[in-house]
């Protein structure tokens, strides 16, 4: 198909935050290559407020908690649109499914290598091998097929102005992931909000509305509330860009706000031990990883990791506690 002949374009990537960053990542590039394109994203309804941020992208929200009937609605919305291009970036059948209510000419899903759960039954085009180990490199892999090798970081997206009184300088503490079991430690958090004080960099918090989230960003931030500002619960995930935006640094475990850092330039010190941080580490800034990854999951599989499949993960329920306090104020000191 000639690079002239693609009008239409249809993207479907549901969740999660983390891997749609990626994805908006990667989008742009194609919409920077095409700009007369229209481009129809189908996601999920809290990571639709994420794609709304780029702008010329048509948001069409699918809500799996309707069911079929969600997949009928959604079929009937697009019933005359016929798209030239489907790029298929998630491998879940779900996703796979809201696929068929969409029309299109071309659909391209990830190589066989990394297509899961019967991803190519969906797709009459599949990727070539994707050219780096990381989830962003895969989806470069589908949109090579139109012409597109890098992503676009930071991407340039409409953030809204916040209301915060932030100082000049000051370092994203997000604690929690949606898992609990990727937390870190308190005593850890604590050394490193300590390490910033000591610095004069003042340590803002974030994290999302849950009881959970707020309560262990209490236990974090301890007996230094008046030292710390605390914005658990209180930033949508367009002011959360922003404020992760004027960050000199990010500090977070495998979650999304350290890939939403990582789409509007900022560095993040990354904190890994269930996911391959090649795999699913903040993209531009794998050196500043601290990870016990690989001996983790040696040890459980008893290979090395070079001989793990792409998606081996650990199920060590204690394994952010192998993460020593020394080897991230290591490299929190050279990072502000």
């Amino acid at each position: 198909m000639q690079r002239d002949n693609i009008q239409h374009l249809a993207v479907v990537r549901l969740s999660a935050l983390g891997d749609v960053c990626h994805a908006m990542a990667v989008i742009q590039s194609i919409m920077k290559r095409y700009p007369e394109m229209q481009v129809t994203w189908i996601t999920s309804p809290l990571e639709a407020d994420l794609v709304r941020l780029l702008k010329g992208v048509d948001v069409v929200v699918y809500d799996k908690k309707r069911g079929f009937s969600g997949l009928l609605a959604l079929r009937t919305l697009l019933k005359k649109q016929t798209f030239d291009v489907l790029l298929h970036l998630q491998w879940s059948l779900r996703a796979s499914v809201v696929s068929r209510m969409i029309k299109a000419k071309r659909r391209v899903g990830f190589a066989l290598s990394h297509s899961r759960e019967k991803q190519h039954w969906f797709v009459n085009e599949y990727a070539p091998e994707p050219r780096g180990q990381h989830v962003l490199d895969s989806f470069l892999s589908i949109a090579s097929v139109l012409g597109v090798e890098e992503p676009t970081l930071p991407c340039e997206l409409s953030l809204p102005e916040t209301d915060f009184d932030l100082p000049a300088h000051y370092v994203v503490i997000n604690p929690s992931a949606s898992k609990t079991e990727r937390n870190w430690t308190v005593e850890g958090y604590q050394a490193v909000i300590q390490c910033l004080l000591d610095k004069n960099v003042c340590p803002v918090i974030t994290g999302g509305p849950s009881s959970s989230e707020a309560g262990f960003a209490e236990q974090v931030i301890g007996d230094k509330q008046k030292e710390i500002i605390n914005l658990v619960g209180k930033t949508p995930l367009d002011s959360m860009l922003s404020v992760l935006k004027g960050a000199a640094l990010v500090i977070s475990p495998d979650t999304g706000p350290a890939h939403m850092a990582t789409l509007v330039g900022v560095p993040v010190l990354g904190l890994y031990a269930h996911s391959n941080p090649q795999r699913t580490g903040p993209y531009r800034d794998l050196d500043k990883v601290v990870s016990v990854y690989d001996m983790l999951a040696e040890k459980e599989y008893q290979k090395p990791v070079t001989e793990l499949p792409w998606s081996t993960r650990v199920h060590d329920s204690n394994a952010m506690q192998h993460i020593h306090i020394d080897q991230v104020l290591a490299i929190l000191h050279k990072s502000i």
